[in-house]
Parts: structure tokens; C-alpha cells; sequence
């Protein structure tokens, strides 16, 4: 595989190729859970589902639980606005869509500590 000039490059600096072959290795990705695409929610939502489906892998490695067994997530929504490029509050708006959805519950961690 050759690099073509002006080719254009991923955040990670893979190369995007016209075609996929057998031996091209594929970029980092989300996971997108199929039964989003039927939900009437917004596609910021379902974005910021996959991002977060993908941030509890991190909380499993380093066992983030809560009293019940349950995976929590620690995630500033700023972060996740400069990720998503959008603004706070539209990613707190997702976040709202995912909570009335029952895709996410969240739990205030109190005075100056972050939710979960």
C-alpha cells in the first residue's frame, strides 16, 4: 500500500485508504450498538452513547464499581464536547435524551466531586 500525496489522515495519523483489502489495517472506532439506529433520539445522542459504551471499557480495567457490581464512568462533559465538537450544552442535552431514553442513569457525586 503507497501513500498518496494530500491523502488524508485520521486523528491517529493512519492513513485513510480509497479501498479496504485484506491487509489494511483498520482505524480506531466506536462501538455502535445496532439498536440505536431505531431510537428517536438525536445522532448526538447515539455519538455520545458509543463514546461512552467505549469509555466503560477503561472503567472496567480499572474496576470502577459501585456497591452493586454496576460500572460507572467518570467523563467531564467538556471533554466530551471538545471529542464530539459540540458544545456543553448540547452534550448535556444528550446526556438528558439518554437519561429519559433509560440508557444511562446518573448519580451526583456531591460538592466538589464529579458525577457518575
Amino acid at each position: 500500500m503507497t501513500k498518496r500525496q494530500n491523502q488524508p489522515e485520521t486523528q491517529g495519523g493512519d492513513t485513510i485508504a480509497d479501498y479496504i483489502m485484506a491487509d489494511t489495517p483498520l482505524p480506531i472506532y466506536l462501538p455502535y450498538p445496532r439498536f440505536l439506529l431505531k431510537m428517536e433520539i438525536s445522532q448526538t445522542a447515539k455519538l455520545l452513547y458509543s463514546l461512552l459504551l467505549d469509555r466503560s471499557t477503561l472503567s472496567q480495567k480499572n474496576k470502577w464499581q459501585d456497591d452493586e457490581g454496576r460500572i460507572y464512568i467518570i467523563y467531564p462533559i467538556a471533554e466530551i464536547a471538545e471529542i464530539l465538537d459540540k458544545g456543553s450544552t448540547t452534550i448535556k442535552g444528550a446526556l438528558n435524551e439518554l437519561d429519559m431514553a433509560g440508557l444511562l442513569e446518573r448519580e451526583r457525586g456531591g460538592f466538589s466531586a464529579p458525577n457518575r
